[in-house]
């Protein structure tokens, strides 16, 4: 099997439960949550997350909460009894990528797992951690180390990085125990850091950790890590675009993966970004859901429709103005495509973004349900509509639980009466026909 088909594995512990003393059942509901998040977001992913333990109660807590959270796919989500370091040799299981715990300090032998990584990889590991990150850990924060290749753990093991972290504490016996709320929100982090990282790693981006608590307080985004891997020199940002506001930061990483293109959208290739200029910038939608589709976003930092306001109208109006620009220049090259311009009503990416998209629908990007419907029910609003809505009532304000079960929706052709679609394979045959008789 080639290295790019291969399935990527990441091996983690139950972070902070035997480390930090954190109640299991709550670790193990965090954990699952952040998870779920993560596979919801990464579909097209192709990996698998093997949680390890020991303990079989550990096991048994987490295996509980995969059923309560629903959506955790056993073979993307695996919980496994045995050793992290020999999941390879002892259940056949290869992952590149492993989770060890450590504290601000990363000193060598914090807990058993981390001195059994230390004794084999010996003092050059240490020294290559601090060579990297010479400042304090941050509470919550993901550092990763590559591992030399002449090691056991790699040949043997196939382990090429291990990502360290700083986990909550919650042992008053340990320095800087934390109390049981703040404890939950720095594990939620700590979930989140630890799959970015993996997930940026695995996409050939180099993750760059914040690495102080200046660095913490300033909030530079995580997604300048996009840019540092970038071959052509960087240019200033304003402080406006270069900052969040501290509510926002611990969400997790990977819903923010629009933001870079607004800050620097010069650093990317011409096939990710389309156009920009000093107000808007233009980009090929990652998982194109048809022949043409493309996100028109302002570079001004706006979440989502949710914070429109009537003053915004302006700037509605504007990404209208560029959506049919690229509408006119796309059908210069296909004639026989025609589109929509328009928003989710719940968006899954942080900041503001206008789908344009050709109706043809023809993409092995569209692979189930909720991906049609996200685009042919009322779940995708049309430009105008949100347009409308601002002037009468002056904000964009909807019934997310109505709308996300507009996902669940019956497969429906959105250009013929066509009843016995089932299936997505159908719909596609059904689609393809469409078009040829266009």
């Amino acid at each position: 099997m080639n290295e790019q088909k291969r399935v990527v594995g990441l091996g983690f512990p139950s972070i902070s439960t035997s480390f930090g003393d954190f109640p299991i059942d709550i670790a193990a509901e965090i954990g699952c949550e952040a998870i779920k998040e993560f596979l919801k977001l990464h579909k097209e992913f192709d990996f698998k997350l093997i949680l390890t333990e020991q303990d079989s109660k550990v096991l048994n807590v987490f295996e509980l909460w995969k059923e309560i959270k629903d959506d955790l796919e056993d073979f993307k989500f695996q919980t496994k009894k045995g050793n992290l370091l020999q999941l390879k040799s002892d259940l056949r299981i290869e992952c590149r990528f492993i989770v060890v715990e450590t504290t601000w300090r990363m000193k060598p032998g914090t807990n058993q797992l981390s001195k059994r990584i230390f004794d084999a990889l010996g003092s050059k590991l240490h020294e290559e951690l601090k060579r990297l990150y010479p400042k304090p850990g941050i509470v919550g924060e993901a550092y990763p180390v590559k591992i030399p290749k002449d090691s056991d753990l790699h040949k043997s093991e196939g382990i090429e990085q291990i990502i360290f972290v700083v986990s909550p504490n919650m042992n008053p016996s340990r320095p800087d125990p934390v109390p049981l709320e703040k404890a939950k929100e720095l594990l939620k982090k700590t979930y989140d850091s630890i799959l970015n990282a993996f997930w940026e790693l695995t996409n050939g981006q180099e993750y760059r950790p914040i690495t102080t608590i200046k660095d913490n307080v300033q909030e530079v985004s995580a997604f300048d890590i996009l840019m540092k891997s970038a071959n052509k020199p960087s240019s200033k940002i304003s402080p406006e675009s270069s900052r969040r506001t501290p509510s926002k930061v611990g969400s997790g990483g990977w819903n923010n993966v629009l933001l870079p293109y607004c800050q620097k959208p010069e650093m990317f290739p011409k096939s990710e970004v389309y156009y920009y200029d000093n107000e808007f910038v233009i980009i090929f939608d990652k998982y194109p859901k048809a022949k043409n589709h493309l996100l028109v976003i302002p570079r001004k930092q706006i979440d989502n429709i949710g914070e429109l306001k009537k003053q915004n109208l302006e700037l509605v109006r504007a990404l209208k103005e560029k959506g049919q620009w690229i509408i006119e220049k796309m059908k210069q090259e296909n004639p026989k495509l025609f589109f929509r311009m328009g928003f989710h009503a719940v968006p899954s990416l942080r900041q503001l973004h206008m789908h344009v998209i050709s109706q043809d629908f023809i993409s092995p990007s569209l692979k189930n349900k909720k991906h049609w419907n996200s685009f042919t029910t009322e779940f995708f609003i049309d430009v105008e509509e949100i347009e409308r809505i601002l002037e009468k009532q002056g904000e964009v304000k909807f019934n997310k639980a109505y709308y996300e079960d507009l996902l669940k929706s019956p497969l429906k052709c959105h250009l013929c009466d066509a009843k016995s679609i089932k299936f997505i394979p159908d719909l596609k045959k059904h689609l393809e026909e469409h078009w040829n008789e266009s």
